[in-house]
């Protein structure tokens, strides 16, 4: 497993990760805990070692992550299967917000996916749609005071439902 984030604040379930793996690489952009790089640097490691290349490679997060991933293993040859959830909207196929074009034809990733092979995926195409309301998002966060002082609540949501779970 390689995991990456931009610093060690930010990995989710690193423990559980570890306990599942062999072996587990962690990148974080700052250097703040395993290797400072991107994920793709690992990865193309493990593809040029000829006694352990992977057979397949599952690559979720950022949609410009899962790009330079699939454009990694591509020239190895190794099949990378990607999951394009951060694009949907409704989950029902009726709004088209996650239309995508992948291997030239037009798919929409809540009822065709969220999983595609990363080498079929018209990324650019793709990451184009996903900025096409930047301004109107900006204008919402900066409207909403998102950007002041808004703190990610994830942990406190996990851990409220491991209690309850007890």
């Amino acid at each position: 497993i390689i995991m990456g984030a931009r610093n060690e604040s930010l990995f989710l379930m690193k423990e559980e990760m570890t306990a599942l793996a062999d072996e587990i690489i962690f990148m974080t952009d700052d250097g703040s805990y395993g290797r400072k790089g991107l994920v793709t640097e690992p990865l193309k490691e493990l593809c040029e070692d000829t006694k352990g290349k992977p057979d397949m490679v599952l690559a979720i997060g950022p949609p410009i992550m899962m790009k330079f991933c699939a454009l990694t293993t591509k020239p190895y040859g190794v099949k990378t299967v990607v999951s394009l959830n951060s694009i949907m909207v409704d989950g029902t196929g009726m709004c088209g917000g996650c239309r995508v074009t992948i291997g030239g034809k037009t798919k929409f990733v809540c009822v065709d996916g969220p999983e595609f092979d990363g080498h079929e995926v018209d990324w650019n195409n793709m990451l184009q749609r996903m900025g096409a309301f930047k301004p109107q998002e900006q204008e919402a966060l900066h409207r909403f005071g998102a950007n002041d002082g808004h703190k990610c609540n994830i942990d406190k949501m996990a851990d409220a439902k491991a209690k309850e779970s007890k």
